[in-house]
């Protein structure tokens, strides 16, 4: 619990920095048409909205895109980026015209600036994070960069797995690691994860992977597929990993 409290503070410094930086500089003509309070608020407000929603475009690009190597640290927070660059853009305005600022008659301009603006914060953000997990969880030595083990992702445990792994459950940027013995929350990509423990199990959607020897069965709802594990679970399987899942005899 006090690694998740901490874990807050960290990701919440981020756009109270970003926020108190803009609202100082008053970039795009914010500093001649708001006083220093209301700026300052305009842009916490703009950067914390703005700031939740690429985070989550963010998380669902790093799953989607695998592998890429080094080129990850800017594929997947411009994928992210452009993906939320429309409802941004909403925010923005919206912002604009309560703070008094006036609604936006070029409405493509004011799009490019906010998807300028969110690919400069996110690309830097997304690398350090990246680089961070690294550091902290550097690859073995004799494993190649894709390929750092199991051995890998037991470190990251506190303590040996109580029993055998079965599968992984994202949740936030928190992964629950569900075994024969319990569970325990990790901090870990779920990618990484899925890559450290390649040749154990599969990846059947984004938020949960599965080792071989917890399926079970399959139930079919409709368009809707479940995997039924040995410990109860029931697993959905999203579409995006169904054609793969067929080619291997899961599903």
């Amino acid at each position: 619990m006090r690694e998740r409290i901490n874990n807050i503070g960290k990701r919440l410094a981020g756009p109270l920095g970003v926020a108190l930086v803009l609202g100082l500089i008053g970039p795009f003509g914010t500093y001649a048409l708001l006083p220093l309070f209301p700026r300052l608020a305009y842009w916490l407000a703009v950067v914390a909205l703005n700031w939740m929603l690429c985070d989550i475009a963010v998380r669902w690009a790093d799953g989607l895109l695998p592998g890429m190597g080094a080129m990850r640290r800017l594929a997947v927070p411009l994928a992210g980026a452009a993906a939320v660059s429309v409802p941004a853009t909403g925010v923005v305005t919206l912002a604009n015209g309560l703070s008094g600022i006036g609604w936006p008659d070029a409405i493509f301009t004011l799009y490019g600036q906010v998807l300028l603006l969110l690919g400069a914060i996110a690309v830097p953000v997304y690398a350090f994070a990246d680089l961070h997990e690294t550091a902290q969880h550097p690859a073995q030595p004799g494993a190649g960069p894709e390929q750092p083990g199991t051995a890998h992702f037991q470190a990251r445990l506190s303590q040996p797995a109580n029993g055998a792994l079965l599968c992984l459950e994202m949740q936030d940027h928190y992964l629950k690691a569900h075994t024969t013995g319990g569970s325990e929350m990790i901090l870990c990509r779920m990618e990484d994860a899925a890559r450290e423990l390649e040749g154990q199990g599969q990846r059947v959607h984004r938020s949960w992977w599965v080792a071989d020897a917890a399926k079970q069965t399959i139930e079919r709802d409709g368009q809707k597929l479940v995997l039924h594990l040995s410990n109860g679970l029931q697993v959905p399987v999203g579409k995006t990993y169904r054609q793969k899942l067929k080619s291997i005899g899961w599903i």
